[in-house]
């Protein structure tokens, strides 16, 4: 979509279609959690939470979803670790955790080989708990680095980034079928 002569921001397509997975999970009453990350090397990886799994759907996570912003590097390998201790503490019969990115985990001393190969081991480890993860790529250049940082994890690129939207709902669909 163009508003005007420019694209939209990648963070803002990307809110719509967690607003739009929020709302539909919401619908069918499956327990959910979303949470952001960002961080500037390894003693400072910040978790945000949107929703935790606690917190009753609604407004609130429409608001804490549309105040989303763009804010320092992504050691992805920390965030899904994290979200896989968080995932293990729910009693649920079937845990997925959908991991959405728009490029390389990049941190400081996190890059290259060493940010890949930390991130298909998180994967890796998460499966080996009991945690399905499923990711979503949004770059157009992925196809370099992508096979080799998920691993044997079912993955998604998407290029066209105005579909993600729509999509959201219908992956998580296929999912959990």
């Amino acid at each position: 979509r163009q508003v005007g002569t420019r694209a939209r921001p990648v963070i803002d397509i990307e809110k719509e279609g967690l607003l739009l997975l929020s709302e539909a999970l919401a619908a069918i009453g499956d327990q959910y959690a979303i949470y952001g990350f960002s961080g500037q090397t390894r003693q400072s990886v910040d978790i945000q939470i949107i929703k935790d799994f606690d917190q009753r759907s609604g407004g609130r996570v429409g608001l804490k979803i549309s105040g989303i912003t763009p804010r320092q590097q992504n050691r992805d390998g920390a965030a899904i670790r994290h979200a896989t201790h968080r995932l293990l503490q729910q009693a649920a019969k079937v845990r997925l955790l959908i991991l959405i990115s728009d490029g390389k985990p990049l941190d400081d001393d996190y890059a290259d080989e060493y940010s890949l190969e930390d991130t298909k081991m998180a994967l890796r480890e998460a499966r080996m708990k009991g945690v399905e993860p499923f990711c979503i790529t949004i770059d157009r250049d992925a196809d370099h680095y992508v096979r080799r940082m998920y691993g044997d994890v079912r993955y998604m690129v998407i290029d066209c980034i105005e579909g993600l939207p729509e999509k959201l709902p219908r992956i998580y669909h296929r999912l959990t079928a």
